[in-house]
């Protein structure tokens, strides 16, 4: 097994830093801060932000709905301030605009992480809509500017954002960014864009199923199938004379649902699955239920809908007593899979079919697809990683079908400051690593 960064034994933490006592506002506001690698937040706000919310809600460890309400308006209050600064500036000072936009659209995604957990949920589309405008107006403003269309798939036209690279013309090397559950295009800035188009690559981002515009406004939640959705977004971009080989990054989530569109789809020259996984019924936290559902799923009717109706009912009949940051989670996870629990959501009204959400995650499985993996292949796995943990290494184990010499698993630590999920104060660690090793496949 090829491997990069094993840690050593320090006996510190592997989170960096406590902006706040919830690890649920803390991994999130961890990212915030790591975006400022990409300009697309600044360390001094984020912290000011933080401050300000931790000062309004006495920054509890297990937060209620008031807490929630902090956390949203917080971002939202200093990022509704930067975005006017962004349009004052437009005229005179492009790129203050631009920079202002991109952080504005950065403390809109924190708005749009959390809204499920506020008193009006049914706000998510309105946040996302920030972001996304906030995103799109200082896309604009970039050298190239950055091409907007969309593509036709089986799940309807697909949003497609292409970055020329600034170095060059003719065809240059491409990545195409796939992100994961709940990250939004402003996001990728540090899990691809920047260190993509400083090394003279094309990058192309696109909003499928279960993320962004399909989700948020015309509410198509996620498929297992992404073969399905890549395979547009790349005969796409091949048909483009500016592209020439051609990458796949799967981030977070995206790191198990690209594998499947690496093992069936032809035209791909390599792919990174940062962080790799291969099953996420076993990431589900009530594994009781979860196991419930899958002896149960093809039982013969009778059975099945007594099953179904018993484990509703018991849900329904534990929700009150549920903490808010538990429903939030329900929330959070459970809406980018079932439309009916988007609606309930938004709407702050108990999950009406628990059985059939968890029903819903069954197809997202990716051991065989893993294993007809056969273009190379970066995996990479992070220390105190809290939804991953050790499925990377498992998932390298599988990959039988590409040879050793084009096959590396990288691990990031907490020595090298890249712990935790998706190394939220890490991007550069992470970067530098992904693109060196990608700088050798396309070359």
């Amino acid at each position: 097994m090829a491997s990069v960064g094993r840690a050593r034994r320090t006996g510190l933490s592997v989170t960096p830093l406590d902006l706040f006592a919830a690890s649920t506002f803390n991994d999130e506001g961890l990212f915030a801060l790591g975006a400022a690698s990409s300009q697309a937040a600044e360390v001094g706000e984020v912290l000011r932000i933080a401050q300000t919310i931790n000062a309004r809600n006495g920054n509890p460890d297990e937060p209620d709905t008031a807490a929630f309400d902090a956390y949203f308006d917080g971002f939202s209050d200093f990022g509704n301030h930067l975005a006017t600064l962004a349009r004052d500036a437009a005229e005179a000072h492009p790129v203050t605009s631009r920079d202002r936009s991109m952080r504005a659209a950065m403390y809109a995604a924190q708005q749009l992480f959390f809204v499920l957990g506020t008193s009006d949920g049914s706000r998510e589309e309105h946040a996302f809509d920030l972001a996304q405008a906030r995103w799109q107006r200082a896309a604009r403003l970039f050298d190239p500017a950055v091409e907007s269309t969309e593509v036709a798939s089986p799940f309807g036209p697909i949003p497609v954002h292409f970055f020329a690279s600034p170095h060059g013309s003719g065809p240059r090397p491409t990545v195409i960014i796939s992100e994961g559950s709940d990250g939004q295009n402003v996001e990728t800035m540090q899990f691809g864009v920047t260190a993509a188009l400083a090394r003279g690559y094309n990058v192309v981002l696109f909003e499928g199923p279960g993320q962004m515009t399909l989700l948020f406004k015309r509410r198509v939640p996620f498929t297992a199938d992404w073969n399905r959705v890549v395979g547009p977004v790349l005969r796409w971009a091949k048909a483009r004379p500016d592209v020439g080989k051609v990458a796949l990054i799967g981030i977070s989530f995206g790191g198990m649902l690209c594998s499947r569109a690496a093992a069936r789809l032809s035209g791909l020259d390599a792919v990174v699955l940062e962080p790799a996984a291969f099953d996420f019924t076993t990431m589900w936290t009530d594994q009781e239920s979860m196991a419930l559902v899958k002896e149960t799923v093809d039982a013969p009717k009778p059975e099945k809908d007594g099953a179904r109706r018993g484990l509703n009912e018991g849900f329904l009949q534990a929700w009150p007593s549920i903490p808010r940051e538990a429903q939030f989670t329900l929330y959070k996870r459970g809406s980018i899979f079932d439309r009916r629990v988007q609606a309930e959501a938004r709407a702050g009204r108990p999950i009406s079919d628990y059985y059939g959400l968890l029903e819903r995650l069954l197809p997202f499985r990716y051991r065989t697809d893993f294993e007809a993996i056969r273009i190379p292949t970066m995996l990479t796995a992070n220390e105190g990683d809290e939804f991953f943990d050790e499925q990377s290494t498992a998932a390298f184990a599988f990959l039988d079908a590409v040879p050793p010499s084009r096959k590396v698993l990288v691990r990031f630590t907490a020595e090298q400051g890249a712990s935790l999920h998706d190394q939220p104060v890490g991007p550069q660690v992470a970067q530098e690593v992904v693109f060196d090793w990608l700088d050798d496949q396309l070359s």
